[in-house]
């Protein structure tokens, strides 16, 4: 007790420092708690499956686009699943269901429907209920669902109540048979993103939980092979590997290419799971996770530090308690019984800043992180601060004991409190170096941010084809139940027909609007891929690659702005019964014609030849980073959604939001039951697409200014505290004659010798952690020579700063004043 009072009386006694410690500590406690909690729960918590790393993704692969996460067909899955013997092979596609509860408005449920074999397959055990049979699986099988745990609790306040139940799922009642956690939908998300397309409901970009599992049904007729719609997920057998896996599904390939023309040039790619969820993410954690380990080192030697000035300062007191008795284990007992509290107070405020940061944090996290809903502050986040604090505490209470062994009582005790014994060569070199330590981790911290401040920049830059400022998107699913769609009818779909026409009529009639349309997918939408003929030339289409189509109506161009480069655009004559017709964008024109016109030729697939009319600018719907993709764009008169899916897009000169409203209304009064989804600003799914690269933008950033002021700080300190200890110097030399700017440069001097040796240092740290954030970056090398540049301009700038009033301070000291101290 008796330590613990004099440990309070020391940090009472001069507050401000104490504060300043304390504050300074917080900051790198808490920063490091908040993300560890984010690390913690993305990738160290077990994953909710049985033995995931025997997991693994069974993707396709096309040898003509080069691509190697493509979804499968049907029948080639059929296919795997009989004859497989190293792998056992389940299948999923993701989807959206328009549910129409007994009360309320109708609402948008992601869905997944999956074979009957895949829960089991994962190790999912239904928290009441059963899972899926065989039977389910089958055509004609009465329709049944499984629910997530938190919809089954929505709707009927109890899970084991929601068995039994039934609910309206597109028009259809199905009945509940099982709930399953949440937890269950682990990966789904990554998985559909990794996809080259048939991504479903991952393209909207943000986290979407899944909340009703329906039976896949594999019906080859309706799903040929040529169709590629779902994914198939594998559990290694006893005793195999991935190697041995690929080695037998790439020798079925191989057999079904042979067999089936529609399968050329398609192989199986064998991933981890494991992989494909967290490969997206763990650069950026681990990169966070860096540049927070490096602002609570800052933090610590900023506070090291001040504790070695401090110590300094109570040199006396050091030397009269060892006078009179006290040897080096009573000194290090008060020592650490003062650190630990003053760690204590520390991690307490550190604790309060996590829990703030980290509400800060997720809110501005990319969607696409797995199990941020998982992110808290438990136990094992608390353990981790707590480790850290005392790691603290020890060190801290270590330091000064050394210090005090090295005291030279004789002269200490002789000291008249002006502060000159204090004055030593190793313990100014020591406080030099912690600041060119913190300096240099700053230094890595700013290249860091530099980097991905321009690549944001870039990827926010980029020609993306269309204008998404002013547009309006909704996205809604005609159910098949009021909107019948007849394969033997094609493409004469008249309820669709009436319903689009009647929306756009209705939306273009709306105040403010300059333009509507509507279209199978927004612009920032990868939407699904054709393989193609052009006529007369079928011989070299052997190694083309698919093209993606784009179901479009007449007011599309107008909408995004899409450029017309040559021959016309879609028109309102381009019917179902006149001549088939297709515009073409840049990229295929480009590719397939080599500076020949297009306008004119034929181009066939969906079982027409489409006489090219126009040739329109390139869109960037498959990423911002990647190259433009081949495209062609047919009418919606000649093309209706055979899934009924659409877009509505309208532009207007106002906000885009104002439009919400009357846009919902508008799908109100035409279709009650209809759910509409996706009811946002183009310009809102533009920014979310670069999401991952901001995220890391915004927290490296932050970080680096912290480290910043925290180096900055410490540059003060120790020229501050050098001048205080050269006062007596300094007034000689303005005695004998120095001139003040002599005196500033003098101290300045010191500031950049302490800069030039961090740059060096932090620079070389920088490049050789640049690999890093090479995944992360767009259109910028990691050793950009601007960023660099830019790094040692503001660091320079921030040491002249930070010594601009320990000079000032010294210019201005008065020489008798200096000569009597």
């Amino acid at each position: 007790m008796n330590d613990l009072t004099v440990a309070v009386r020391q940090l009472t006694n001069r507050p401000g420092l104490s504060a300043l410690m304390i504050a300074t500590l917080a900051i790198g406690i808490g920063a490091n708690t908040a993300i560890y909690s984010v690390l913690d729960a993305v990738l160290l918590r077990p994953a909710p499956f049985a033995a995931v790393e025997r997991l693994v993704m069974l993707w396709e692969t096309d040898r003509a686009t080069g691509t190697r996460r493509e979804p499968a067909s049907v029948p080639d899955f059929l296919d795997y699943r009989a004859a497989a013997r190293t792998v056992q092979v389940s299948a999923m596609a993701g989807g959206e269901a328009n549910f129409v509860p007994a009360e309320g408005d109708p609402e948008r449920l992601v869905t997944l429907q999956v074979s009957h074999d895949l829960l089991p397959m994962l190790g999912v055990v239904p928290l009441a209920g059963r899972s899926f049979t065989e039977v389910d699986d089958r055509a004609g099988a009465l329709p049944v669902v499984i629910v997530s745990r938190s919809l089954a609790r929505r709707l009927f306040n109890e899970p084991t109540r929601a068995i039994g139940h039934t609910i309206n799922l597109d028009d259809r009642l199905h009945t509940i048979v099982g709930v399953v956690a949440e937890s269950t939908d682990f990966g789904v998300l990554q998985v559909l993103s990794a996809a080259a397309y048939a991504r479903s409901f991952a393209d909207r970009g943000q986290a979407a939980r899944i909340d009703v599992w329906a039976p896949m049904v594999p019906d080859p007729v309706r799903l040929p092979r040529e169709t590629h719609p779902i994914f198939m997920l594998g559990r290694l057998a006893q005793g195999a590997t991935p190697d041995a896996v690929q080695a037998e599904l790439t020798a079925m390939a191989t057999q079904l290419e042979a067999t089936y023309p529609v399968n050329r040039a398609r192989g199986v790619y064998v991933e981890p799971l494991t992989d494909v969820i967290f490969a997206p993410v763990r650069p950026v954690l681990y990169l966070l996770l860096g540049a927070v380990a490096m602002v609570l080192l800052i933090a610590c030697v900023n506070v090291a530090n001040l504790m070695l000035a401090r110590g300094a300062a109570r040199r006396q007191e050091i030397a009269v308690r060892r006078a009179v008795g006290a040897d080096a284990w009573r000194l290090l007992r008060q020592f650490l019984t003062e650190s630990t509290v003053f760690s204590a107070l520390a991690a307490l405020a550190g604790l309060a800043l996590a829990f703030l940061s980290l509400q800060a944090l997720l809110a501005r996290a990319p969607g696409d992180i797995p199990r941020l809903s998982l992110v808290t502050l438990d136990g094992g986040v608390l353990g981790a601060a707590l480790v850290v604090a005392s790691a603290v505490a020890i060190t801290f209470g270590i330091v000064p004991t050394l210090q005090a062994r090295r005291v030279d009582l004789a002269a200490a005790l002789r000291d008249d409190g002006g502060g000159r014994g204090s004055v030593g060569r190793t313990g100014t070199r020591l406080r030099r170096a912690l600041v060119v330590i913190e300096l240099a981790a700053a230094v890595m911290l700013l290249s860091g941010s530099g980097l991905l401040i321009r690549s944001v920049w870039k990827l926010q830059h980029v020609e993306t084809g269309f204008r998404a400022a002013g547009v309006l998107k909704a996205e809604y699913q005609l159910p098949p139940s009021r909107y019948p769609i007849t394969m033997q009818t094609f493409p004469n779909f008249p309820e669709q027909f009436a319903f689009a026409h009647a929306l756009l009529e209705q939306a273009a009639a709306l105040p403010g609007v300059t333009s509507v349309a509507l279209a199978g997918n927004h612009p920032l939408d990868p939407g699904f891929t054709n393989s193609f003929r052009i006529v007369g030339r079928e011989n070299e289409a052997t190694s083309w690659p698919e093209i993606s189509t784009r179901r479009v109506s007449p007011g599309y161009l107008s909408t995004v702005g899409l450029p017309l480069i040559r021959g016309r655009w879609l028109s309102e004559q381009d019917l179902t019964s006149g001549p088939p017709v297709a515009v073409i964008n840049e990229a295929t024109a480009r590719r397939f014609f080599d500076g020949r016109d297009p306008i004119g030729a034929q181009i066939r697939f969906w079982g027409a030849a489409r006489t090219i009319v126009g040739v329109v600018g390139n869109e960037t719907f498959q990423g911002l980073g990647g190259a433009p993709p081949i495209a062609v764009y047919v009418s919606t008169e000649q093309i209706p959604a055979v899934n009924g899916a659409g877009v509505l897009l309208v532009k207007t000169a106002a906000a885009p939001l104002t439009l919400a409203g009357p846009v919902r209304q508008l799908f109100r009064q035409r279709d009650p039951l209809l759910a509409i989804f996706g009811l946002e600003p183009l310009e809102a799914a533009l920014s979310r697409s670069v999401s991952q690269q901001r995220f890391a933008m915004l927290l490296v950033t932050t970080f680096a200014a912290i480290a910043l002021l925290l180096a900055a700080s410490g540059v003060y300190g120790v020229l501050s505290y050098d001048v205080t200890l050269r006062t007596r110097e300094i007034g000689i030399r303005l005695a004998l004659g120095a001139q003040r700017l002599g005196i500033v440069r003098m101290v300045v001097s010191q500031a950049l010798v302490l800069v030039a040796i961090a740059l060096a240092i932090g620079l070389s740290g920088a490049l050789g952690l640049s690999r890093v954030l090479t995944s992360l970056l767009f259109a910028v090398e990691a050793r950009d020579p601007l960023t660099l540049i830019g790094v040692a301009t503001t660091l320079g700038l921030v040491g002249l700063v930070a010594a601009a009033v320990p000079a000032w301070r010294a210019s201005r000291t008065a020489p008798s004043l200096a000569l009597r101290t």
